[in-house]
């Protein structure tokens, strides 16, 4: 008896040296102000030298940054080797208010600026009040140059908070961090949900065309319903989605199988390029390649819907609540013609387009084009971005032509520093070189092409 005691302990140890995981406790701190506390784990085998998939865990109503470790998933991702996630999200309650999402938008950064993480293997998982942060995040975070959500798994799910709150006579907690009860702050709820099934032009479930959906439940509990007819709304129009079938567990973490959800997450990398963008944004912002700036109206959806074709043409079939759109990656040495269905604005606005090789525009014309009606649109660069004024005639279509400077500026046969400084001197209007100067990169006629030549281009500049 004593030796199979001893035995019996001596594979615990073993067992739990296998599975160490190193899990931390960090702060949030922002202007020298802690807003939050999260906690993180780095799996046994994490090699700086290799990106890792990041899961981030949501808990429950009534926990915190360390209650998802109850679960499996710290040992999925460890096993995995994945870092793990778990915010607090500023309160017990926070049902994933614009705070709570910034918080963990935060920490997803700082995880990226300690840890090598894959940006495009961002996994988000919750249950219950948690269960519907990751599609609620993903609404609101499509731009591509932040942290997006790859895919995310929802258990029990409250992905209306409008309906659970009818259903609940109100919500003490949603009525807390909205400010108000559903029906009087609505866009509050509309805005902090995956979906609002009451009014779909209200509703942000538009925006997870492209992110994978995990759907799971219990098999008796209200929350199923929620989980069901956001699957049904979403059907042929998200084409990466799960539902349970078989649902098991009673509700929240329980109902989950943690090694099918990052099964099942693991397949999915970012979609953050798609030919597609049809968003309800809830303020100006980036989506995808289409960034709107301005609002009219702040407690209304800026609706944004447009298809990226070939040979760089746009159809823009619905854009309202705000009168400036920026096409990014538009401006680009290789393309010189963009055409952009226009004949679905009814009002005046503004079109942005932004690109690497904004600095090499020679000459750029815009013209609105209605049957055999053609009006040459007025044009100005600010801050990097070429905006075209269109004015509110209704115009089929937005003909733009660009002609861009050669790379080889001064036509010596190379692109060198020479270029750099000729393209320089076109920006700020001025010569910087003389003609005699623009032959050669050998600025100091040492016989040598090297830092120094640069050092006598600065002096000749400032």
């Amino acid at each position: 008896y004593y030796f199979m005691k001893i035995k019996s302990l001596y594979f615990l140890i073993i067992f739990s040296f296998i599975y160490v995981q190193d899990i931390y406790t960090e702060y949030l701190v922002i202007e020298n102000d802690t807003i939050d506390t999260f906690s993180y784990q780095i799996p046994q085998n994490y090699n700086a030298n290799l990106s890792h998939p990041l899961l981030v865990t949501f808990h429950q109503w009534g926990g915190n940054q360390n209650s998802n470790y109850s679960t499996e998933f710290d040992e999925e991702a460890n096993n995995r080797n994945w870092i793990m996630l778990s915010p607090y999200g500023g309160a017990s309650n926070n049902y994933n208010h614009q705070g709570a999402q910034y918080m963990v938008e935060q920490e997803i950064v700082w995880l990226q600026n300690n840890f090598n993480i894959n940006a495009n293997q961002i996994y988000m998982v919750g249950g219950s009040m948690g269960g519907a942060a990751g599609a609620i995040y993903a609404n609101n975070h499509l731009n591509p140059t932040k942290p997006m959500v790859a895919a995310t798994a929802s258990a029990s799910g409250i992905l209306d908070c409008e309906r659970r709150a009818i259903e609940m006579d109100g919500n003490n907690s949603m009525i807390e961090w909205f400010g108000g009860n559903w029906d009087e702050v609505p866009f509050e709820y509309h805005r902090n949900s995956a979906v609002y099934f009451a009014d779909s032009t209200q509703s942000m479930h538009y925006n997870l065309q492209h992110t994978p959906l995990y759907l799971d439940f219990g098999a008796t509990e209200p929350h199923r319903t929620q989980a069901e007819d956001l699957y049904n709304s979403l059907l042929d129009y998200n084409e990466s989605m799960w539902i349970d079938t078989e649902p098991t567990g009673s509700h929240g973490y329980s109902v989950f199988d943690e090694n099918h959800v990052c099964e099942w997450l693991s397949q999915f990398e970012l979609e953050d390029n798609p030919d597609i963008v049809n968003v309800n944004l809830d303020e100006p912002s980036r989506a995808y390649w289409l960034e709107v700036k301005g609002q009219f109206n702040d407690v209304e959806f800026i609706r944004v819907n447009a298809v990226r074709n070939g040979d760089n043409n746009f159809d823009i079939y619905e854009f309202s609540n705000s009168d400036s759109i920026i096409f990014h990656n538009t401006i680009d040495i290789s393309n010189t013609e963009l055409l952009i269905n226009h004949e679905f604005i009814n009002n005046e606005y503004y079109i942005g387009l932004s690109g690497n090789d904004i600095n090499f525009i020679n000459e750029i014309n815009a013209t609105g084009i209605m049957d055999d009606y053609f009006e040459p649109l007025n044009i100005n660069i600010q801050n990097q971005i070429v905006w075209i004024s269109v004015p509110d005639i209704e115009f089929e279509n937005i003909g733009i032509i660009i002609s861009y400077f050669s790379t080889d500026v001064n036509q010596d046969g190379m692109w060198d520093v020479l270029d750099i400084v000729l393209v320089v001197g076109y920006i700020m209007n001025t010569t910087i070189l003389s003609e005699s100067q623009q032959t050669s990169a050998d600025l100091n006629e040492d016989g040598n092409i090297n830092v120094l030549d640069i050092v006598e281009i600065l002096n000749i500049i400032f």
